[in-house]
């Protein structure tokens, strides 16, 4: 029998946390362990999981560190010291299963959705043939449609859960990475941990491109569920509507996404995909936002961050 830890990276969403903590304990096939990364939230996660019943003990055993059982199962809550974003707290979490030498798949997840009772067991049916295995991301308001428009193998894309699966069989050779990822020993011996440095946004692309290049083959398990919320990205048509971008007016996370999907785009040599980007927003900029130069100065600034390697720039915009 594979032991299986499951991590769940969290920030200021205590009572999603709670759900998505009980939902992964509630599995028809328990993992043996839940390490929970809190990214030093302020809403008093850590006395909320123990109000309810999540975490057993009322009191950390070390300044950032405590671990408890739960039914059989181990929590182990860590505390990060500042906020390191989504890639911080994935790196620290899997970085602590892996080194604690004993666990031969790792379960990963945000906290804003949470599995079906049975999709950890559907996925480990698979996990013996690939080393990278997903659930698929369903809509958590509405169960007939998909998290996110999904291509389908005949052409187009489709966000009805029912027509994906019509299409595609019982696997989709391709993943939407973290939620729900299921990673063996074996990928993280020979990729390694999540790239601390991109913060938000692509990180779980970057290391799915890892795990390409070393030759594995990550899948989606179609019936195996997990319940994540619609993509609620706002984007923008430009070129009259034949593309459409991305685009937040918050500095930290517009920072982040363009930076790290160009160190993404240049390691893996998608210069296709970068120059469709590149000229995306030049004309976001430039024709839709009315000459906005200010904004596009700061869209090619962290566009050469990308390029260079520099995971800096974000680091003001931290409050």
């Amino acid at each position: 029998m594979k032991k299986i830890c499951s991590i769940i990276v969290t920030f200021n969403r205590r009572e999603l946390l709670a759900r998505c903590a009980r939902a992964v304990m509630g599995q028809t096939c328990r993992p043996d362990a839940l390490i929970i990364v809190d990214n030093a939230s302020t809403d008093s996660t850590f006395e909320y999981l123990c109000g309810e019943g999540i975490i057993a003990d009322a009191t950390l055993q070390t300044e950032v560190m405590m671990e408890s059982v739960n039914d059989g199962m181990r929590v182990i809550y860590y505390r990060m010291p500042v906020n390191k974003g989504g890639a911080g707290g994935f790196h620290k979490g899997l970085e602590l299963a892996h080194r604690m030498n004993e666990f031969d798949a790792f379960w990963m997840m945000d906290d804003d959705g949470y599995p079906s009772p049975e999709c950890l067991e559907k996925q480990l049916a698979y996990l013996d043939q690939y080393d990278y295995v997903m659930p698929v991301s369903i809509n958590i308001d509405e169960h007939s449609q998909l998290s996110w428009a999904t291509k389908l193998k005949k052409g187009g894309k489709t966000e009805s859960y029912a027509e994906l699966m019509a299409d595609w069989g019982e696997i989709l050779p391709f993943v939407f990475p973290f939620n729900g990822s299921l990673l063996s020993k074996k990928i993280v011996d020979e990729v390694g941990y999540i790239n601390p440095d991109l913060f938000i946004w692509g990180d779980d692309y970057e290391h799915y491109y890892r795990c390409l290049k070393a030759g594995f083959k990550p899948v989606t398990v179609l019936d195996a569920v997990f319940y994540h919320p619609a993509n609620r990205a706002p984007v923008v048509p430009v070129m009259g509507g034949l593309f459409k971008v991305p685009y937040v007016d918050s500095k930290l996370r517009f920072t982040c996404l363009i930076r790290n999907w160009a160190f993404i785009n240049k390691n893996n040599r998608r210069w296709l995909a970068a120059a469709k980007i590149f000229g995306a927003y030049t004309w976001l900029f430039l024709v839709t936002r009315g000459f906005d130069l200010e904004g596009y100065k700061h869209y090619l600034a962290c566009t050469r961050d990308g390029f260079r390697g520099d995971f800096t720039r974000h680091l003001q915009y931290l409050k």
